[in-house]
This record gives structure tokens, C-alpha cells and sequence, in this order.
């Protein structure tokens, strides 16, 4: 048996929450080439992936932290069982979480609250999804019979459950994407916020072939190379997944133009064109306080600076959030729009993303939220440079890790200092950070 050793002394630190790095598997369309593959497998590749890219030693990690939006049953603690999988010292606390699409911005804003809070740590912070391997639910009915089943004892009992079960309630429910209390869709709700906000089919199509060229030129140059683990999913193991493989670099205004409203029928603008696919994959990045990594000789790439969350009222605009954590966060950190060099804002849906630009430039909607001013003109040249979402994918529990590694190899690459970044949430949510390059 394999004792676990604990640190006599607890190893120095300054407080200050830092980027190490950070990797993902490649987004890939869900039902493809990852079909086989489950939550546990994909997060697996990454943690191993990030701990072998930088030579790390694995008894110095202090926590796995992993997001995940529709959770398995199997692997309830994907980030504890991940450990255990990869056969890592048993020390590692391993923790698990749901916070809708900004579920990995948590997991890497935790870790930074645990280091500022006086903890020394390294930690593993990131997130997956896998919806090609999502639970299937059956009726309250079907699960009280199989219950009642398994209770049975005579022969006779469970052939009277048989004759009195309905074979209706066999059928499975298929998984959801609506809101729980308001009952639409993220793209129902999206198509409501097109509306609110006046934003037509022309300029979302416009701002999804954009967000498929600048992807496509970054995937073509190599940006995202060094983020990318090369996964082989089994069960054959033959074929090596190292590209993104929704990214169009063909894309146009004329293609998207002919294709049917997704959501709303008859009148809807949001298509499959311009909304993020359903996609498979897994992100990590580690955070770790400053001088701690300084011993170890791990080189940080950028500091976190802040962090905020908040909710606005899903009844009204549920993805309208960035637009309240972007101004929030700039007013409590005395920055502006044009102090920031880069923008990430999650793309949802082209229509989200344009709703929450605008509404910031909007006297009307800065006065509701803060009693201020329109924010000025929304730096769209800055905002995701190197494509987002609509192009890449959004496994649900790894975008924010996934944005994250992006930024900060983004501000290196560019020379750039200031980066923030915005994701809306289902529950009508938000989270924004802000980070700097070191």
C-alpha cells in the first residue's frame, strides 16, 4: 500500500495568483471523433498532458479542480477520479463543479482566491464536456418501477409490476438545453435578445464568418499548436485528434445566408451558422501563487488581476450578462475599454455577443445597471482575435480554461499587456477576468 506523504512545512508564498499554462484537447464536433470517449477520459488527457508539458512533479500539485455542465453519473468528481485514474499521489484534493458556462472560469478563479487567501498552492484548475456521452433520463414512473423491482422478492410480485407497467414510460427523455424555469431555449432566449436589441441576420452572419477567418488564420499560423494535446480516443487508438475540426476557413456571408432559422421557425435570425456547435472537449490551466512557482522554476505567463461574478434577471436578456461583469469589472480596477488590450467574449451565439457590445454603448441600458454613461464605441477590432466560439466550439465546462490559455498566449504573442475576459452563463449569469502578462 502506497502511504501518502504530507509537507512538514508548508512552502512560502506571496499571495499573488498567477498563470503557469495551460492546454486542451482539440474541439471537436460532438457525435464525431470523440463519440466514444467519456468526461473522465478527456479531462484524463489534459491534466496528464499539462503535467508532462511542463515537467511538472506531480507531488507538488495541491488540488485538481474540473467544471463540467452535464455531468455523468459514473464519474460524479471527474477532477478526483482523473487523479486516481492518472495514478497521481493520492494527496491531490480532487473537486467538481456546475456553474453553466463559466463552470472552468470558477474553477481558475477559486484557485486564485485560495492562493490570495494566504494558500501556497499549485492547482489544476479547467473543465470538460462530453455530450456525446450524456446521461439519458427516464420517467419518475420508469425509475419508481425499476426501484420497486429490485425490491421485489417472489417471482409473482414482479410479474404483477410487469402487467401494471405502462410501456409508454419507457421512453427517455432526451437532454435539455432550456432554461428550467423559463422553459426556452439558449437560442429561444438568444432570438429574444436579437429582437430587444436590433441586431439582424445580416450582421450576426457577418460576425460568424469573421469569427471562422480569424480562427482559420490562427489555426493556420499555429497559435493554438502549443494549447493542443494530440488525443488518440480509443477504443481503436489509431487516429491522432490535434486541430479543431469546425473551423471553416470557406465560410461566407452567401452560404450562410440560405440556411433556416434554428429556433424560431418563421421569424427567428439565429441559424447554425451563427450560434456555437454542440462540441466535445477538455481544457486545464494551472494557477499557482507566484514566488511558489518561482521555486519550482516555472515560469508564469500572466497574473490575475480580478474576478467578478454576477446574475441579471433570465427573464428579460439571459445572456445579456457580459454586458454588466465587463463595465463592473473595468470600474472596480479604474480601467476603461481602451485600457484593455484584448477582449475574450465568449460566442454563444453571434446575437449574444452583438447584444451585449451594443449594450454597452448604450446610454440607456448603462444608466439602467450603473447610473453611468454609455461606455463609448466597443473595440471590436480587440474582441477575439483570434476567432471564438461560433467557429471553434463550446464544450460547455472548458471554454473559460480554453479562454484563458488563448489570452494569455495572446498578450506573449502580441506584445500586449491588459487582456479581459466575458462569458454568459445559463440562469442568467456571468463571469468576467481580468488578467496581465508578466
Amino acid at each position: 500500500m502506497t502511504v501518502t506523504k504530507y509537507r512538514r512545512s508548508l512552502p512560502k508564498g506571496n499571495g499573488k495568483p498567477v498563470i503557469i499554462d495551460g492546454v486542451r484537447t482539440a474541439f471537436v464536433k460532438s457525435f464525431g471523433v470523440f463519440e466514444d470517449c467519456d468526461a473522465l477520459e478527456l479531462f484524463s488527457r489534459v491534466v496528464d498532458g499539462l503535467i508532462r508539458h511542463l515537467e511538472l512533479d506531480a507531488e507538488e500539485l495541491d488540488e485538481v479542480s474540473c467544471g463540467v455542465v452535464v455531468p455523468q453519473t459514473k464519474n460524479g468528481n471527474v477532477a478526483r477520479d482523473a487523479i486516481l485514474n492518472l495514478g497521481l499521489p493520492a494527496h491531490i484534493h480532487g473537486v467538481t463543479l456546475n456553474r453553466a458556462c463559466t463552470s472552468s472560469l470558477q474553477t481558475i478563479a477559486d484557485a486564485a482566491r485560495n492562493i490570495a487567501f494566504g494558500n501556497p498552492a499549485l492547482i489544476l484548475a479547467g473543465g470538460v464536456e462530453c455530450l456525446s456521452d450524456v446521461p439519458i433520463v427516464y420517467s419518475r414512473e420508469a425509475r419508481k418501477f425499476l426501484v420497486a423491482l429490485n425490491k421485489s422478492r417472489t417471482t409473482a410480485s414482479k410479474i404483477n409490476l410487469l402487467k401494471n407497467f405502462s410501456a409508454k414510460a419507457w421512453l427517455p427523455k432526451p437532454p435539455s438545453l432550456s432554461e428550467p424555469l423559463t422553459g426556452f431555449t439558449m437560442g429561444e432566449h438568444a432570438e429574444m435578445m436579437a429582437k430587444i436589441n436590433c441586431i439582424s441576420k445580416e450582421d450576426q452572419d457577418s460576425f460568424a464568418v469573421e469569427s471562422h477567418k480569424k480562427a482559420a488564420l490562427a489555426q493556420e499560423s499555429g497559435h493554438f499548436k502549443a494549447e493542443v494535446v494530440p488525443t488518440w480516443p480509443g477504443p481503436k487508438y489509431s487516429d491522432c485528434i490535434d486541430k479543431d475540426n469546425m473551423v471553416r476557413a470557406d465560410t461566407s456571408i452567401e452560404a450562410l445566408k440560405g440556411l433556416r432559422p434554428a429556433f424560431d421557425k418563421r421569424y427567428g435570425t439565429i441559424t447554425a451558422g451563427n450560434a456555437s456547435p454542440l462540441t466535445d472537449g477538455a481544457a486545464v490551466t494551472l494557477v499557482a501563487d507566484e514566488t511558489r512557482a518561482k521555486s519550482l522554476g516555472l515560469k508564469a505567463k500572466a497574473r490575475i488581476k480580478d474576478v467578478v461574478f454576477v446574475g441579471v434577471d433570465p427573464y428579460e436578456q439571459l445572456l445579456i450578462g457580459p454586458a454588466v461583469s465587463i463595465p463592473l469589472i473595468l470600474k472596480r480596477n479604474g480601467l476603461t475599454l481602451n485600457d484593455i488590450d484584448r477582449f475574450e467574449i465568449h460566442e454563444a451565439f453571434a446575437a449574444q455577443v452583438l447584444s451585449c457590445t451594443r449594450s454597452m454603448e448604450s446610454s440607456e441600458f448603462m444608466d439602467k445597471y450603473f447610473g453611468s454613461k454609455a461606455l463609448g464605441p466597443f473595440p471590436m477590432d480587440r474582441v477575439n482575435v483570434n476567432g471564438g466560439a461560433i467557429a471553434i466550439g463550446h464544450p460547455f465546462g472548458a471554454t473559460g480554461s480554453r479562454l484563458v490559455t488563448t489570452l494569455s498566449n495572446e498578450l506573449i504573442r502580441s506584445d500586449k499587456n491588459l487582456g479581459l475576459i466575458a462569458i454568459c452563463a445559463a440562469g442568467g449569469m456571468s463571469g468576467a477576468m481580468l488578467i496581465e502578462r508578466i
